[in-house]
């Protein structure tokens, strides 16, 4: 069957540069390869919610993960970007997602706010494990990342968890929250790539993009900064995040 397309924007590629398309419809992904100072369109697609088989050179590919087969953020990105490129081909496309786990137990995006709450509570006082899986879809290359990052939650009382699902900022996260957002404050400590949770781990990006022949890529150490400039945020101390 082929991929559907759900949003698609073409504008004319600037003379001469690489053609890259983004293969997500997450705001947060378009803002950070943004920051990055990639040139890009987007093509958004349906594909992440088939469940087509993967090819087996594809499945050999993917790094070993302790949640269910079928929830690996790689290969999800890869069916993003896989449908994004046959409608878009000779061009160059990334895909990503992301995906929050616990304990083997993966938390996708809720069903309704008693389903986010529900979520939270079972976060609360705990660490868990953020995924973000890359793939980079061009003329002769087909290129993987996958980045992880550590998330330890304060315990939050029944209150704090309602007010916060009360902002409808839960609802199309995974794990129902938005560390980028008032889900923040609920975030003791991030272990790892700061990016990664927000949906696009900046360094990973850079190399990929970089290794492909992407050029005038900005430092993702200093995007970093200035993006959480942007957002009115300061790097958390205790640990230090990266980018």
């Amino acid at each position: 069957m082929a991929p559907t397309p759900l949003t698609e924007q073409r504008p004319a590629p600037p003379g001469g540069a690489p053609p890259l398309v983004l293969a997500s419809a997450s705001p947060r992904r378009r803002e950070l390869l943004a920051a990055l100072g990639a040139s890009f369109n987007l093509i958004a697609t349906d594909a992440e919610d088939r469940d087509e088989p993967a090819p087996a050179p594809i499945l050999a590919r993917l790094e070993p993960l302790p949640i269910p087969a079928g929830n690996h953020p790689a290969l999800l990105a890869w069916r993003k970007a896989d449908a994004a490129a046959r409608l878009a081909p000779g061009r160059l496309v990334l895909g990503a997602d992301t995906t929050v786990a616990l304990a083997g137990a993966v938390l996708n995006k809720p069903r309704d706010d008693a389903h986010a709450a529900a979520m939270l509570r079972t976060l609360s006082g705990k660490a868990h494990t953020v995924y973000t899986g890359l793939c980079l879809i061009g003329p002769g290359r087909l290129d993987f990342d996958l980045v992880a990052t550590e998330v330890e939650f304060f315990a939050l009382d029944d209150a704090t968890i309602a007010a916060y699902v009360a902002t409808g900022e839960p609802r199309d996260k995974a794990g129902a929250y938005g560390v980028q957002g008032g889900g923040g404050l609920l975030v003791r400590a991030v272990r790892g790539s700061y990016t990664n949770v927000v949906g696009l781990p900046l360094g990973a990006a850079h190399r990929l993009l970089s290794a492909a022949g992407v050029a005038g890529l900005h430092d993702p150490a200093a995007t970093y900064e200035r993006w959480l400039h942007s957002q009115g945020k300061e790097p958390a101390p205790c640990p230090p995040t990266l980018p």
